[in-house]
């Protein structure tokens, strides 16, 4: 098993961020608000920061070779196993940096850890597998861990119709961003546990 850490070049100009797109399917005020006026750290972000990165550290102190996600995947290809963290990932148009990913000769395993699972989460890391499935990675299992006791909250292979989710979703992200018109998300639920709730409204 190879122990990597990649290279950080950095968000592409007009890539979309796994964490906007997910932010964009929960709300598109929610994405506005936050892309614009910025979210302010709160504890349970704080925390989380923390988690991510006493795991990353860890994973550094052992890792064998630094090297870009392109080349873990084409030696995983080529028969190796590697397993990296804090992995960043640009492809078909979307960019982001996978808490975990597990690469082997015919499959791939996305890991993200979460304090507790959401559907926001399951957009981000879909779109993390979409990215890697453009690298060339056809069979991809997508998991959300909790942080805190490392159980497996989800799991699912990435497959045709998650794929063309991701895909719709990043068309109308990219409607709405050009139409500038944000319309909010009628659900009292999303309402109820949005930080911006008292400048929407």
């Amino acid at each position: 098993m190879i122990y990597f850490v990649s290279p950080k070049n950095g968000k592409p100009p007009n890539a979309i961020t796994g964490t906007d797109l997910a932010d964009f399917y929960i709300c598109p005020r929610r994405f506005l608000y936050r892309k614009i006026l910025g979210q302010k750290l709160n504890y349970a972000m704080i925390n989380g920061a923390r988690a991510h990165a006493k795991k990353y550290n860890e994973h550094k102190a052992r890792a064998e070779k630094k090297m870009p996600i392109g080349m873990a995947v084409d030696l995983a290809l080529a028969g190796e196993e590697l397993i990296g963290r804090e992995v960043e990932i640009y492809g078909n148009g979307l960019y982001g940096v996978m808490d975990e990913v597990r690469l082997y000769p015919k499959e791939a395993v996305i890991i993200d850890f979460k304090a507790s699972l959401s559907e926001r989460g399951k957009v981000q890391v879909f779109a993390y597998a979409s990215a890697l499935r453009s690298l060339g990675v056809k069979n991809i299992t997508v998991q959300i861990i909790r942080t805190k006791d490392d159980e497996v909250l989800w799991e699912k292979n990435f497959d045709e119709n998650d794929f063309w989710f991701v895909e719709s979703l990043k068309q109308r992200f990219h409607a709405t961003v050009r139409a500038g018109v944000f319309p909010k998300k009628e659900d009292p639920s999303v309402c109820e546990s949005c930080p911006f709730r008292k400048i929407c409204g």
